[in-house]
């Protein structure tokens, strides 16, 4: 394979999802020359009854607006109200946007449409480069530069950057690479994940309910249509994947109850093993992680995605403000400074709300239900976990 030219760069890019998109887009039209790097041909994600859709907090959509990647026209449907409760014990949680004096808490948007955005958003840029295909072959990274070699256009092409940012996913090669150590804590569990259509409208309120066998979150994507996120021990998720939709709209019912009436309609069901996998430290030698390459956590709560768009914030503040070296030993530490507590309080949050389907003994179960309670009737620890589900921890602004 023949060998291209030397390019240089301020910042690469590696991985073309959400999350590396978002970044590319805040650092576009800063004097800072950046490079994108995706695996794959980007190929159009079609409408349809079932399509995937994304929980956005306040804050990530004001984020997504400030970068020119959000518009008004976007079909999102509004969270309005939070209920969590566990199946068979007392006392649950009801948080209302209205109590805020908010109309909302934040939306679920479809993923082809923020993808549509953040591309839309790309193609306009001026200090933009993206290469796709492309994959990163090998990176070497020296005092003042990471060296790169990317195969391309049938070319091995040798590049040179200040930064070398990995977005490229939960089983991160850069993260590999670099020897960064990881804690994985596999919850045995297996979500499907699936559109459902109820007889009663949802009125904007999102549910997490508890159970011993699992977690269930519904979310709000149309009147009557949600979203659902079905927890099931490992071991019986592929059972329950076979299941007919009849009886799997059963199981459904069974766990979740009757809030909004009866199971309608389903639509197919797509497997996720859950697990949360955080890396032990953020950053190397001219080499950062953000998304999940920094963390993948369970997804009661819709905190990751929300996660990784403020790791990217966070680092395209420090970058626009610093410019003349974006790969400083300084600014990187700096960054992980800055992401520790919204990066801590976010995996405690998602770990804490999976602890709530394990069973115990009365005392235990008293205490959760007295505990829920509390957030429910104290208005500081209300608003405490409202704030948190808007996304409003950390330094990204």
């Amino acid at each position: 394979m023949p060998v291209a030219a030397l390019n240089q760069f301020d910042v690469v890019i590696v991985g073309g999802g959400l999350v590396g998109m978002s970044l590319a887009a805040s650092l576009d039209g800063h004097g800072l020359r950046v490079l994108q790097l995706e695996a794959t041909v980007a190929r159009p994600l079609l409408p349809g009854w079932d399509e995937r859709h994304f929980a956005l907090g306040r804050a990530s959509i004001e984020r997504l607006r400030r970068i020119g990647a959000w518009s008004d026209s976007i079909d999102a449907h509004p969270i309005r109200e939070i209920h969590v409760s566990r199946a068979g014990e007392f006392g649950r949680v009801l948080l209302r946007a209205a109590d805020q004096g908010l109309t909302e808490y934040g939306c679920t948007a479809p993923a082809r449409l923020l993808v549509g955005a953040l591309e839309h958003r790309l193609a306009a840029a001026t200090d933009i480069e993206r290469w796709r295909p492309a994959r990163l072959q090998r990176f070497v990274c020296g005092a003042d530069s990471v060296e790169l070699q990317v195969e391309y256009q049938d070319q091995l092409q040798t590049l040179q950057a200040r930064l070398l940012v990995a977005a490229d996913g939960t089983d991160s090669p850069i993260r590999t690479a670099c020897a960064i150590p990881t804690e994985c804590v596999d919850y045995q569990q297996t979500a499907l994940v699936c559109a459902a259509e109820f007889e009663r409208a949802s009125g904007g309120r999102a549910f997490e309910r508890f159970t011993e066998s699992g977690p269930v979150a519904v979310l709000p994507l149309s009147e009557r249509r949600c979203g659902v996120v079905f927890s099931h021990d490992r071991n019986d998720a592929e059972a329950a994947l076979a299941l007919a939709d009849a009886d799997y709209a059963r199981l459904l019912q069974q766990r979740f109850g009757h809030r909004l009436g009866r199971v309608q309609r389903l639509g197919p069901r797509q497997p996720w093993p859950l697990r949360l996998l955080t890396a032990d430290r953020l950053i190397d030698r001219r080499v950062v992680l953000i998304g999940n390459a920094a963390q993948t956590i369970h997804p009661m709560g819709a905190q990751g995605f929300n996660l990784g768009l403020r790791d990217a914030g966070t680092l395209a503040n420090l970058m626009v403000a610093e410019r003349v070296d974006v790969g400083a030993a300084g600014l990187l530490e700096r960054y992980a400074e800055l992401r520790a507590s919204d990066r801590a309080q976010s995996i405690a949050l998602s770990h804490g709300l999976v602890r709530l389907t394990v069973p115990g003994d009365l005392p235990s179960t008293l205490l959760r239900g007295f505990g829920m309670m509390m957030v429910d009737r104290i208005s500081p620890l209300r608003d405490a976990l409202a704030r948190a589900s808007m996304g409003y921890r950390g330094a990204v602004s």
